[in-house]
């Protein structure tokens, strides 16, 4: 069965529990105090993180298309350039994102569930922060509510300012500063700066994303971040004439 299908099925609801367990198991026509009850029993084990990661972005990058008020085409859009959707997948698919755009008020109930089970894995939650910069981006302006939501989305993923704020450099800066970007300060010794640059590089690999059952879609933008920071390592060593 395809990732889709997975997704789509009851029984993946039913296991996986919480808010998002709740949502799939109201597109799939099943009662949400069942899921809820089936919830109490999820110890927090990932069994298909793939999967998981996949629908929590749906749905945040669903309430986050909502949360300045409208969801624009372009939005819409760059959330289907990233999730390649199957044709036989798209109607059902399209149920759960119109689904969870009803409301971006309580889209911290699935960003904690997200941020309990990726507890370990910060690059994956900073992947996911990423991605949606890029869709709020869509429409050529990142607004002020869609900046919070992220932010909002970081906090409860547990990410740190530093590492929240070297993933939105990329993206409001107008003079990127590569020191943000790797998330060191200025008064870091060339060492510890090198330290981090390669810690986010093993972070970001793409072999190192996929043992994680990390989707291609959030790989490729993971490549595209691990671009940005080689190029603010050069930047560093460049201004402080490190060979």
């Amino acid at each position: 069965m395809s990732i889709w299908g997975k997704l789509l099925a009851g029984t993946f609801g039913f296991a996986l529990g919480g808010p998002i367990g709740a949502l799939l198991g109201v597109i799939a026509g099943h009662s949400v105090d069942k899921i809820r009850k089936q919830s109490s029993n999820f110890d927090g084990k990932i069994q298909s993180p793939q999967e998981i990661i996949t629908i929590g972005i749906i749905i945040l990058a669903a309430k986050l298309a909502k949360a300045d008020g409208q969801v624009t085409t372009d939005e819409v859009n760059a959330f289907k350039e990233k999730f390649k959707i199957p044709p036989d997948f798209q109607n059902d698919v399209g149920k759960i994102f119109n689904e969870a755009k009803k409301n971006s008020e309580d889209y911290h109930q699935y960003a904690q569930q997200l941020g309990m089970i990726f507890k370990g894995q910060p690059q994956v939650l900073e992947q996911i922060i990423n991605l949606l910069f890029f869709i709020a981006e869509a429409d050529g302006e990142i607004s002020k509510p869609e900046i919070n939501f992220i932010n909002g989305c970081s906090s409860y993923f547990g990410l740190n300012k530093t590492q929240y704020e070297s993933i939105q450099s990329l993206w409001l800066d107008k003079q990127i500063d590569p020191y943000k970007i790797l998330g060191v300060q200025k008064e870091a010794s060339n060492g510890d700066i090198r330290k981090k640059w390669i810690q986010l590089s093993k972070e970001l690999h793409p072999d190192q994303l996929r043992a994680q059952g990390v989707p291609q879609e959030l790989i490729i933008k993971s490549e595209d971040r691990l671009s940005e920071i080689n190029q603010a390592y050069d930047k560093i060593k460049s201004l402080r004439k490190i060979n």
